[in-house]
């Protein structure tokens, strides 16, 4: 089966390059997650990156949702996880005692998919269509873990040893950057029940739906396959909510609900 970036093929680095460059310039921005999706996809082939945050026992929320050709699939999959089958997963434990430790500094730590996965939590994961193999970066902050999965699909296999020490050898930059990038959101604030966010009161309903989709980690493009809207016409609703609630971006709507 092909893993999608043959053991033998060397990583394109002026074009890894300038991607890191756009997510070192985005760091703070709404934008940043494209960029560091794209550096993910480019250099280890992946289809689908999910990022959670775990900021105290049993709550999980996610911050960062892609899949580029299903866009539904990977937002299904992060709503499913984070109403509680995050307490089925094999890593689980591991996020529990980082957490519990307090060390923001710790290395991060890159986890292949295990192979003693329940056969239930495993049903869960693969059936959405197309998802392969997974492997996971652990990163530890300040008050919080941030869990990065990433799921390649069945046309590019499994991660091969190489993906793996390729990976292993990026995660101390990733984590970097999504430390970073994430300083300024308070851990308390990611778990805020923005569905009760007063401030989105003075929205449409669909304007309402696409920001709190926003809130809870989509990009524009994924929150629109969500509605079953043109991207288009998402774009028009989060330029009339930002116009409503004054604010630019999405760094502004997270500082007015979870502030």
């Amino acid at each position: 089966m092909s893993t999608g970036l043959p053991d033998s093929e060397d990583p394109d680095w002026p074009a890894l390059l300038a991607i890191l460059a756009d997510c070192v310039a985005t760091l703070g921005n709404e934008s940043f997650g494209n960029h560091l999706t794209a550096l993910l996809r480019r250099s280890l082939g992946v289809e689908q990156c999910i990022l959670f945050a775990y900021t105290h026992v049993d709550v999980m929320s996610y911050l960062l949702v892609d899949n580029s050709r299903y866009p539904k699939v990977a937002g299904r999959l992060a709503h499913l996880y984070t109403g509680g089958l995050f307490r089925q997963d094999p890593n689980y434990s591991r996020l529990r005692q980082l957490l519990l430790a307090g060390d923001g500094r710790a290395d991060a730590e890159l986890l292949p998919m295990p192979e003693d996965m329940s056969p239930a939590y495993r049903r869960h994961l693969f059936a959405f269509p197309d998802l392969a193999d997974k492997a996971s970066i652990v990163i530890p902050a300040p008050k919080i873990v941030y869990y990065l999965n990433l799921y390649r699909d069945l046309a590019r296999g499994s991660f091969s040893r190489t993906d793996l020490k390729r990976l292993q050898a990026l995660a101390p930059l990733i984590a970097s950057l999504v430390r970073r990038h994430y300083r300024q959101t308070p851990p308390a604030a990611l778990n805020a029940q923005n569905e009760d966010a007063e401030a989105l009161e003075v929205l449409s309903k669909r304007e309402r739906e696409l920001s709190l989709l926003l809130l809870h980690g989509h990009t524009l493009k994924t929150a629109a396959a969500e509605l079953n809207i043109a991207l288009s016409s998402a774009e028009t609703y989060r330029k009339r909510a930002y116009a409503k609630l004054g604010v630019r971006s999405k760094a502004g709507l997270l500082a007015l609900c979870r502030g």
